[in-house]
């Protein structure tokens, strides 16, 4: 009976073995090279969100009664615009702390706004007393209440706090109008109690409510409702629109206090003292200064 299959001679019989051998081998080769694309793939996509998150470095500075806000290269913005998941990195500081200036980058000390430029930005947002000049309660708050914080409040909820700044002259429960105006009427302070810097008070002078003239709220400044103090309600991340809880400037800090943090919210955010510093106290509340997109 004849073959089925021509004859095949040893030189055709080891190239076919040869070739056998080979297509075994690539089947587990190939596992290993999509295994090698599909780590590739991920460790590019984890490249890319890490790309898309970003660090937003600024220095800020206060002074009575305000804040001021320099970037990298000690050009002042008026806002600091980020995403959600980017982080904040801050470096603060009290302009009366000249340590702390010290170690600042010679771009930011070099740029900080002069006394001068301070001044006027003063007489362009607080209103002035009958019968004195707001040079002169500047110099006595200096004297008396050198320090500031900061803290960071969502804007809806700073304007949406009961209290205001009113511009006459009152007596016994506070110099203001009350109304929606400014977001503190004062807040708890380090000097002298949990109060502010009364005796007895509630208020900068001996008494019941207040200073009896001033920018402040119905109870005038240091009053337990007029926002989260020292010494008041707690504070924490996203504790009533907080995005930042108090960072106190000292006026005798010997470096910058540094402030930094992954931004997990959205919204628009202000700038808030919340240590009595003296007349223009209420007025250091300046909204929209942060934005989240």
């Amino acid at each position: 009976m004849d073959d089925k299959f021509p004859p095949m001679t040893r030189r055709e019989l080891l190239a076919f073995t040869g070739i056998a051998a080979l297509a075994g081998c690539s089947l587990p080769n190939s596992g290993v090279r999509q295994r090698q694309q599909g780590t590739t793939q991920q460790t590019a996509q984890q490249t890319d969100d890490n790309q898309q998150a970003e660090t937003v470095r600024a220095f800020i500075g206060s002074y009575h009664w305000g804040y001021f806000i320099l970037d990298e290269d000690g050009a002042e913005v008026d806002q600091l615009t980020l995403s959600s998941g980017d982080e904040l990195r801050l470096t603060l500081f009290n302009v009366e702390a000249e340590g702390a200036i010290d170690g600042l980058p010679q771009a930011v000390r070099t740029n900080i706004p002069s006394a001068e430029d301070r001044a006027q930005r003063n007489e362009q947002a607080i209103p002035v007393p009958q019968g004195t000049t707001l040079e002169t309660l500047h110099e006595a708050a200096e004297a008396a209440y050198p320090d500031h914080s900061l803290a960071i409040l969502n804007d809806e909820y700073m304007w949406n706090r009961s209290g205001g700044s009113g511009q006459g002259q009152g007596q016994g429960q506070g110099p203001g109008s009350g109304g929606l105006g400014r977001p503190w009427g004062g807040h708890h302070g380090p000097h002298g109690g949990p109060y502010g810097p009364g005796q007895g008070g509630r208020g900068p002078r001996q008494g019941t409510q207040g200073p009896g003239q001033g920018p402040s709220g119905p109870s005038g400044p240091g009053t337990s409702w007029c926002g989260p103090g020292m010494h008041g309600y707690g504070w924490g991340s996203g504790n009533d629109g907080t995005l930042a809880p108090p960072v106190y400037l000292w006026h005798h800090s010997t470096v910058p206090s540094e402030l930094g943090f992954v931004v997990n919210t959205t919204g628009s955010f202000g700038f808030v003292c919340t240590v009595y510093c003296g007349y223009g106290h209420p007025y250091m509340a300046e909204r929209s200064r942060i934005v989240v997109d």
